[in-house]
């Protein structure tokens, strides 16, 4: 049995030429193989060994210690070894560049400066080559790092499609599926998200649903970059390779603080004009303006940080009518009119064009669709057909 397993493993290598020779981690197999090249000066038989659970490339008749020792090899062989390890390092490097720098990545990762640095030096050395510059100058890629992302986003892109493709062909719905929403998305009363998770775990009982909170335009990057299946949140500027679908509509409110000066103010005596001329926050995605000659005094990336903005006394900003409810019952915020300032913002599902769909994907758009569909019947709203909303009127 064992010279049958390496003849065919002999038979093997004489096909692939191009394999070269490999060190055994573990358990290995010694054989012999001719070259199929004729020549007087013929050389010896060339001896391999294999891991056949675990390949490492090194060059031929280099001695097993040598290899392991030699950064030069490592360097040399980099594009034939990519094992779980420098997965889990290309994945760290591409977190730095997402948040451009060493520091953002620390806090969003939730690992020392010393377990980053050491990882990052640790993935150069691999590779051979440095992919950043940081220090005092700030973080910027090398030219050769710029490749390495590029390459690594078509890299993870195809496992992605794979896992996907694998998931679609189980008979069962289990695996990863990652959702990410905007925040406060759970106060709105017309989200359909609550009850469409509910009839995504009676469907996939097996599988684990991972939802994050982040901003509409890191969610589209996300899907983008295949970090995450599903986005769900406002989006004002459609990407071509994405695909957006009609979820629910969210109300956004202008408001300010009960210590502002025009808390006080009836409607009759407010105007457009007379409002723009007090500090306004702007969520820093949207660049939200009151008037067209004057910019925002302040900006935050989350509603949360809107609210307590606008609670100081000292800005006026948008909120959605469910979240600044509380406040406007208690007095503690004042809606300013609402009629001419306010708006409406489509909520939307949002995809990636291209690529296969795993049927854990599909199952909860399913699920999304069928509750969205029960909700809007009982809302009397007819916006299902329509998958591209048009542009939202930020100011008057």
């Amino acid at each position: 049995m064992h010279e049958d397993r390496d003849s065919r493993h002999a038979d093997f290598l004489r096909s692939h030429p191009q394999i070269g020779c490999f060190q055994s981690k573990n358990t290995s197999i010694r054989t012999n193989v001719r070259s199929s090249h004729k020549d007087e000066n013929e050389s010896p038989p060339l001896q391999i060994k294999i891991d056949w659970r675990r390949a490492c490339p090194i060059s031929e008749h280099q001695d097993a210690k040598s290899c392991r020792g030699d950064p030069k090899m490592n360097q040399t062989n980099v594009g034939q070894k990519l094992f779980y390890k420098d997965f889990r390092l290309l994945r760290l490097f591409m977190e730095i560049v997402k948040h451009g720098g060493f520091a953002q990545a620390q806090a969003a990762l939730n690992l020392g400066q010393s377990t980053v640095s050491n990882q990052m030096s640790e993935l150069e050395q691999q590779l051979g080559f440095r992919l950043c510059h940081r220090g005092r100058g700030g973080f910027r890629l090398t030219e050769e790092g710029q490749q390495v992302v590029d390459a690594a986003r078509t890299l993870f892109d195809s496992v992605g499609s794979f896992e996907a493709r694998m998931s679609s062909l189980r008979d069962g719905l289990v695996g990863d599926l990652a959702v990410h929403v905007v925040d406060h998305v759970s106060s709105n009363p017309a989200s359909p998200l609550p009850d469409a998770i509910d009839l995504f775990t009676q469907k996939a009982p097996e599988a684990r649903l991972r939802i994050y909170v982040d901003t509409p335009d890191n969610i589209e990057l996300s899907v983008l970059n295949g970090e995450c299946d599903i986005g769900i949140g406002s989006f004002f500027h459609h990407g071509a390779s994405l695909r957006y679908d009609w979820l629910f509509d969210e109300r956004q409110l202008l408001v300010c603080g009960a210590r502002h000066p025009l808390s006080t103010r009836s409607d009759t005596e407010l105007s457009p004009d007379a409002i723009s001329r007090y500090p306004f926050i702007s969520r820093s995605y949207l660049r939200q303006q009151l008037s067209d000659d004057k910019e925002p005094a302040s900006f935050a990336a989350h509603m949360e940080a809107v609210a307590l903005m606008i609670l100081s006394g000292r800005y006026l900003g948008y909120l959605p009518d469910h979240l600044a409810e509380p406040w406007i019952r208690r007095g503690e915020m004042v809606v300013l009119l609402p009629e001419d300032m306010g708006y409406t913002a489509p909520f939307e599902f949002v995809r990636r064009v291209d690529g296969p769909r795993s049927t854990l994907v599909q199952t909860f758009i399913d699920c999304l669709a069928s509750v969205r569909r029960q909700k809007t019947t009982a809302l009397g709203v007819s916006k299902l057909d329509q998958k591209d909303p048009g542009g939202i009127a930020i100011c008057p």
